[in-house]
């Protein structure tokens, strides 16, 4: 007999949440500065949250930078949480601005 992982429940089946965030940094005038401002906040998200994170994107540009964090659960609310969270968080440091936020499911 043939038994999938969650025995035909769908509604245990784990999902992968993405989150985008697309950041500012106005008062930053090298790469370098960017750079500690963005490892501050990528290893407090890392140490507080269950996803993986990393920098994707703009990494030659002082003053933007694209960072995608992605989490597996099978409870959906649970990934709405965390990333609103995470969302807090980089609102919270005063060197950076969010230009924007996406999320995706699959």
């Amino acid at each position: 007999m043939s038994r999938s992982l969650h025995d035909g429940d769908s509604s245990k089946r784990s999902r992968i949440d993405h989150l985008i965030l697309v950041l500012h940094f106005p008062a930053v005038h090298s790469l370098k500065e960017k750079r500690q401002i963005l490892s501050g906040l990528l290893a407090k998200i890392r140490d507080r949250f269950p996803v993986s994170v990393a920098e994707t994107g703009y990494q030659d540009l002082w003053q933007r930078a694209l960072v995608e964090a992605v989490m597996i659960s099978s409870d959906p609310r649970l990934s709405d949480r965390i990333f609103e969270k995470i969302r807090g968080l980089v609102i919270s440091f005063p060197e950076i601005v969010l230009l924007d936020s996406h999320r995706e499911s699959l």
